[in-house]
């Protein structure tokens, strides 16, 4: 990273990165769709087209987190609420906490190729507005999960969802259309063209509405060198703002309300002025180090406007932090849970009687241990696993991603019974038990001993309608009664 000359605006900033895959393939095709800062804690979020989303913590971006979202389409938006990132993909809407449990993960047939959400906080309901590729622009009750209203875009698409403190809506197309719409009805108050390509990103404060995006020329994409300008107050368009960088990403610096910070695909990164444009004196480069085999492909603005993060197509994610001991992402920023750090093992004192052998650590040895038990004081047996009562599985319900069943409190905690009963398991007629040779070998020597042999026939006994009891009294009366006429 670089700055210019006649400035120390570009010295004042530090460039960290880290890969979003720890195991990172430079010949993998992974790249970063979306980027979002959490507004509660000191956590930057990142997803993937492969599905996945990440976390990483502070100005050295520390992996916190990380899951699996979806495994047939990329992460299109995050937006960061109270509740943990709320992740949209082409078909579905979901919520997670900050650990990674899913809170809730919604499909419906109206999310269909979606794009962008917007959850406008100034609402007492809370409103979510989920806009795509599909030709509709859907407004959903976020705690019912309803839809609300829908209604059909002219414009085809849409691809941007601004919100405007003066209650207004900003939508942007991929024909370079821009609608401020009612949030209420959804309908147009005002539309505006400042591209006749297509429309590259935009964004709005209470006063002005700027944008940037492509011109089409001899059925070719042209980036336009500058922004468009729209002056909310009395819906004119004022003059185009002329760049020294590629404009592809904007974003309002809160601290005034005519700065915008641009960022092209290249990595370069300055501040402008609507009202003086050039003219101003802070107008350096930053030029970020990045991987020149790929693009910027994400454009994110702390709260605090302290941080600037960039996804990299490449799988690679770049932060831009202001040189300052206090700079963080929240001025007011919830302390961020960690797992706690792996307690050494207690191992006990072997001239101590009392001490437990379990807190001694098994050495790693091929040699035979004194704690193995020896093959003829051993036999496998079968025990197989119970079948689970219909009543259990009418009522199982999902609670962040375990099946859960509520206790019927018919037997005790942690207990079964053991021989298990035939009416919670499967009819024994299907359990396999495997037979104990020495057993079977002892029991006809005695027999051929006694001369019994002929009268006691075992394999008449229906050993598997009958419980172990009953077995044991049938097979005593049959050699009792044996014994007897033998006598």
């Amino acid at each position: 990273m670089d700055g210019t000359n006649d400035s120390h605006y570009a010295m004042d900033y530090s460039e960290s990165m880290a890969f979003f895959n720890s195991a990172y393939n430079p010949t993998s095709a992974q790249s970063i769709t979306a980027t979002e800062f959490d507004i509660a804690q000191e956590l930057l979020w990142a997803g993937s087209n492969e599905g996945r989303v990440a976390s990483f913590y502070g100005c050295e971006l520390r992996k916190y987190t990380g899951f699996r979202v979806s495994t047939t389409s990329d992460i299109r938006s995050i937006l960061s609420i109270t509740e943990g990132p709320l992740i949209l993909t082409s078909d579905s809407l979901s919520l997670y906490t900050r650990q990674g449990l899913n809170i809730f993960n919604h499909r419906a047939p109206y999310l269909d190729n979606m794009q962008c959400m917007l959850m406008p906080q100034s609402h007492k309901q809370k409103k979510i507005y989920l806009g795509g590729y599909g030709g509709q622009l859907c407004e959903m009750d976020f705690d019912k999960k309803i839809l609300l209203r829908q209604v059909s875009l002219d414009e085809g698409d849409c691809i941007i969802l601004k919100y405007c403190t003066r209650n207004f809506i900003a939508t942007g197309s991929t024909n370079g259309v821009v609608n401020l719409r009612d949030p209420n009805s959804l309908q147009v108050i005002q539309r505006f063209t400042p591209h006749h390509g297509s429309l590259s990103d935009l964004d709005i404060n209470n006063m002005y509405l700027v944008t940037c995006g492509f011109t089409r020329k001899m059925d070719h994409m042209n980036l336009d060198r500058f922004l468009v300008v729209y002056d909310l107050r009395n819906m004119q368009q004022l003059a185009p703002v002329p760049v020294f960088v590629d404009p592809c990403f904007l974003h309002y610096h809160t601290m005034t309300s005519t700065s915008v910070m641009v960022a092209s695909q290249q990595g370069h990164h300055t501040q402008v002025d609507l009202t003086g444009g050039l003219t101003q004196p802070y107008s350096p480069i930053i030029n970020l180090t990045t991987n020149p085999a790929g693009i910027i492909s994400t454009f994110s603005v702390s709260t605090s406007m302290h941080c600037t993060a960039f996804g990299h197509s490449t799988g690679t994610l770049h932060l831009l932090y202001k040189n300052d001991p206090q700079c963080c992402f929240n001025y007011q920023s919830v302390e961020t849970q960690f797992a706690n750090p792996p307690m050494d093992p207690k191992v006990g004192d072997l001239n101590n009687s009392m001490s437990s052998l379990s807190s001694v650590p098994i050495p790693i040895t091929p040699l035979k241990l004194l704690s193995d038990m020896p093959k003829q004081w051993t036999k496998p047996t079968a025990r197989p696993t119970p079948k689970i009562p219909n009543e259990f599985l009418d009522n199982v319900r999902v609670f962040q991603g375990l099946a859960c069943v509520k206790n019927p409190s018919t037997r005790r905690a942690n207990q079964w019974p053991y021989p298990p009963d035939s009416d919670t398991l499967a009819p024994r007629e299907q359990i396999k038990f495997l037979p104990d040779e020495d057993d079977d070998a002892n029991v006809n020597n005695k027999n051929n001993q006694e001369g019994t042999q002929s009268d006691v026939d075992v394999t008449n006994l229906n050993f598997d309608t009958l419980s172990i009891n009953q077995q044991q009294q049938q097979a005593d009366t049959i050699i009792a009664s044996a014994t007897t006429t033998t006598t």
